[in-house]
């Protein structure tokens, strides 16, 4: 029996170079790459997220429009500003997508989660933004509303036609519910139709935080409110529990008051914007 020859430690370090390459290789062409048609709107989606400090001071708005996937949505994303711009004598309207029957853990028919969630909604606005806050309510399904997209933009784009708003809130195109994103698709149809020009497009946060926010609003002297409108949602309350999203709010009161408060983070995009990230989206999904 021939024995091989002793390996030395250079030989040995010169075999684990060559493996270490060759997984090296594999994994690079393995690791999923940017689509060519994606590319240019990573480039700016990326140019609008990265390396800026986040705006502290509110908006200048008579007038608001906020999109609502679900109850609850209103207060979890955007409580707290809504407050704030109400204080401040805004007009504020409402369109609700959903009744959010298919709320988890809801004991209860879907009709009558229904019933008890829009009227939990009405009570959560009010509180919000006063008895002369508006809503219009679609009933269009819960889990859904990716397959309603038209209907969400001819809703979105009559709102706007009737409100002419100052300001826009909905919920950012990367969020993970695909609810969310479908309504923020229907408000970017009704935009690229031109139903409104100069209206300023706040995108808020609700199951997925943003990154890096371009404003951080102070909310803490309107935490109250925005607490009293969460506790409003009992049904969806059933589910989790709701006051677990003070939790972010205190977290981004790092920017406004060292921790010591609550604060809301906003994303504003233009139309460009929102359809970028939207493509993204639905690219990673059909890749």
């Amino acid at each position: 029996m021939t024995v091989p020859p002793p390996v030395g430690p250079r030989a040995a370090t010169g075999v684990g170079r060559l493996r270490r390459d060759a997984v090296m290789r594999r994994v690079a062409r393995a690791t999923p790459r940017v689509p060519d048609r994606l590319l240019a709107p990573a480039l700016r989606l990326s140019s609008t997220l990265v390396g800026r400090a986040p705006s502290l001071l509110p908006p200048v708005a008579a007038r608001v429009l906020v999109l609502v996937p679900h109850p609850d949505d209103e207060a979890i994303g955007a409580g707290g500003l809504l407050a704030l711009l109400a204080r401040r004598g805004a007009r504020i309207d409402a369109v609700l997508a959903t009744d959010g029957e298919a709320t988890i853990g809801a004991r209860l028919p879907r009709h009558e989660i229904a019933r008890r969630r829009r009227d939990e909604f009405s009570r959560s606005l009010a509180l919000i933004a006063g008895p002369e806050a508006t809503s219009t309510a679609l009933a269009l399904p819960d889990g859904d509303l990716p397959a309603h997209r038209a209907e969400l933009a001819a809703a979105i784009s009559a709102s706007l036609a009737r409100t002419q708003p100052d300001l826009v809130l909905s919920p950012w195109p990367l969020e993970r519910h695909p609810d969310h994103r479908a309504v923020t698709a229907g408000l970017l149809d009704a935009l690229v139709a031109g139903v409104v020009d100069g209206t300023d497009v706040w995108t808020y946060e609700a199951h997925t935080p943003i990154p890096t926010p371009s404003h951080v609003i102070d909310v803490t002297d309107v935490l109250h409110v925005k607490t009293a409108a969460l506790d409003a949602h009992v049904t969806a309350g059933e589910a989790f529990d709701l006051r677990a999203c003070l939790g972010l709010a205190t977290w981004r009161s790092l920017a406004t008051r060292a921790g010591r408060g609550a604060a809301e983070g906003f994303l504003a995009l233009d139309a460009v914007g929102l359809r970028d990230a939207l493509m993204l989206v639905d690219g990673a999904v059909a890749e």
